[in-house]
């Protein structure tokens, strides 16, 4: 009889044990899901936050400090390509003007207008248009079908650059060819196409010529001048349109691609300018 008592008492006691725990091994699962919910509202909290962050970066005017240190960083990248020229005495002289002191009555402003730089040497003038974008940016895309690219170098690329130039055209532009340069912004849910108010390449090509046409009017000898649309973050990707180039423009998109359009321009130099000539031509910008 004593026998059979302890049984009972050691099977209720086990019986006791189990749903005691069963009771606790359930609030622990209890709050590791607790805790695994957390951790996935945190994670869907911090995604929400980059993306909100990524979508104030794509936003940012050209004209905020984003643009700035642009500049900044181009007027030092273009010191240091002059310097070096000047130093093995490829160049005897050189200057950097920045365009925004020019006054709006100034005779040149509506040529300068477009470039933040102008870079005077005595073998060539160099008008620098500063970008620093950093959006997958579709550049210098024309509607015209005459200006198509050859088979070997059309890609996707080229395909949605021409199909979404050609739909902003016919949307909100008339029937005449124009030039279209926009960049490409990814939101969660959409992709945005914001266009440039002007296409940058066209317009230092003409106003390139325009200026280079208004200084030979006072030198006796001819000096060559380039448009320069730089882009200072060497990491954005550019996707360029089919549209033939200028003879005096070019698209640069580093230190090492800059320096070599300057070089060029440099070298088939074949005469330079006067010590006369060159203070001449800085005077015209001051």
């Amino acid at each position: 009889m004593v026998l059979v008592n302890s049984l009972i008492v050691v099977i209720i006691i086990l019986i006791a044990a189990i749903f005691i725990n069963k009771h606790f091994l359930q609030r622990r699962i209890d709050a590791e899901n607790y805790a695994n919910n957390q951790m996935v509202a945190r994670l869907s909290s911090i995604r929400r936050e980059n993306l909100s962050l990524k979508n104030q970066m794509l936003h940012f005017d050209g004209n905020t400090d984003v643009h700035h240190h642009g500049l900044r960083k181009a007027k030092h990248v273009l010191n240091d390509i002059f310097s070096e020229y000047k130093d093995n005495h490829t160049i005897e002289h050189f200057e950097i003007i920045g365009t925004d002191k020019l006054a709006v009555k100034h005779p040149l402003f509506e040529n300068m207008r477009p470039f933040d730089y102008v870079v005077i040497s005595d073998k060539g003038i160099f008008n620098i248009d500063v970008k620093s974008w950093k959006q997958k940016t579709f550049y210098h895309f024309t509607i015209d079908p005459k200006a198509d690219l050859p088979p070997e170098r059309i890609d996707l690329n080229q395909n949605v650059g021409r199909y979404v130039a050609t739909q902003y055209h016919s949307q909100f532009q008339s029937s005449r060819p124009s030039t279209y340069t926009f960049t490409e912004q990814i939101k969660q849910h959409s992709v945005i196409y914001d266009f440039y108010d002007y296409d940058p390449y066209e317009t230092a090509a003409a106003k390139t010529r325009e200026l280079e046409n208004k200084l030979d009017q006072n030198l006796s000898s001819k000096i060559k001048s380039v448009g320069l649309v730089y882009f200072t973050d060497g990491s954005v990707n550019i996707i360029e349109g089919p549209k033939e180039k200028e003879n005096n423009a070019e698209t640069v998109s580093s230190k090492s691609s800059l320096r070599n359009v300057i070089g060029e321009t440099i070298n088939q130099s074949k005469t330079g300018l006067s010590n006369e000539e060159f203070d001449n031509i800085v005077a015209q910008f001051h």
